[in-house]
């Protein structure tokens, strides 16, 4: 999970919402009538304060209810329309370019003569809270594979909210396969038990154990690179304005800072191997 950060966030979504009040709708039931009278405050409900929002609304929008399934409709069609108008412009608004729920797949959007853009994932399903389907932090810039992994399941981990950061930490068999050529191993756990849901809901050990190829190429360089070679490296790149960071890069081929996790896939997976052989 990388964290999506964005300095003008606020913005997007006060834009996204003058987007979503304009959308006709019909008070068809109580329901609709709920959501439709307190829109604002649903739709912008931040990601902090859905549980906030679940419990307020909670006995408007009863599952046991009649006129459920009907709302439910009426919200999945809300939601069409407004994707299908503006799921190009939210993307390229966002610019998630690596998916933050696996940090394995590009997300990019492009929008001209040829267009794509990432899914979005409702964090808090819309078939179980569909009052929530075009709430802006519910919707979740993300690869199809991991739309598809989580479907209508929970998680405990909110992208806007927190990153896997060091909670989430990958491990590998390093010296076996260096001393014995032992196959190599991947193994991510987290720290905080809770949070393990995640990486079982997007089958992360079983997705990150295809990129072996990767995890040895890094862990080769970073055994061949001794002292002296690896602060030679530094030294000639430093002379031509280049950081630390950036050295890292051009040797490793991903970014290794937290920040910058989310620019390329792989990164957090790289930074782990790195740390665990101690190179700095």
């Amino acid at each position: 999970m990388i964290k999506i950060e964005r300095d003008n966030i606020e913005s997007i979504a006060s834009d996204y919402f003058d987007k979503i009040k304009i959308i006709k709708r019909r008070k068809m039931s109580s329901m609709h009538k709920v959501f439709i009278d307190n829109l604002e405050e649903i739709v912008l409900c931040k990601s902090f304060e859905f549980e906030n929002i679940i419990s307020k609304y909670n006995s408007d929008f009863s599952e046991n209810n009649y006129e459920f399934e009907t709302f439910k409709k009426y919200m999945k069609n809300q939601y069409k329309i407004f994707i299908d108008e503006n799921g190009l412009w939210l993307a390229e608004q966002l610019k998630v370019n690596v998916c933050p729920y696996c940090n394995r797949q590009y997300t990019f959007t492009i929008n001209s003569k040829k267009k794509t853009r990432p899914q979005f994932d409702h964090f808090y399903p819309k078939s179980k809270y569909p009052y929530l389907a075009l709430s802006f932090y519910n919707l979740i810039p993300c690869c199809p594979v991991c739309n598809s992994m989580k479907n209508e399941d929970m998680i405990d981990c909110h992208p806007y909210v927190k990153g896997f950061d060091n909670e989430f930490l990958f491990s590998f068999n390093h010296l076996d396969y260096i001393l014995t050529q032992k196959e190599i191993e991947i193994i991510l756990k987290s720290t905080n038990n809770r949070m393990n849901r995640n990486i079982e809901t997007f089958a992360l050990n079983e997705l990150y154990a295809k990129h072996k190829d990767y995890v040895q190429e890094i862990i080769d360089k970073a055994y061949a690179y001794n002292d002296d070679y690896y602060n030679g490296i530094i030294e000639t790149f430093s002379a031509i304005g280049k950081s630390s960071s950036e050295i890292n890069r051009l040797i490793f081929g991903n970014y290794i800072e937290i920040a910058e996790h989310e620019k390329r896939p792989l990164s957090k997976l790289t930074k782990d191997i790195l740390e665990q052989i101690r190179l700095k």
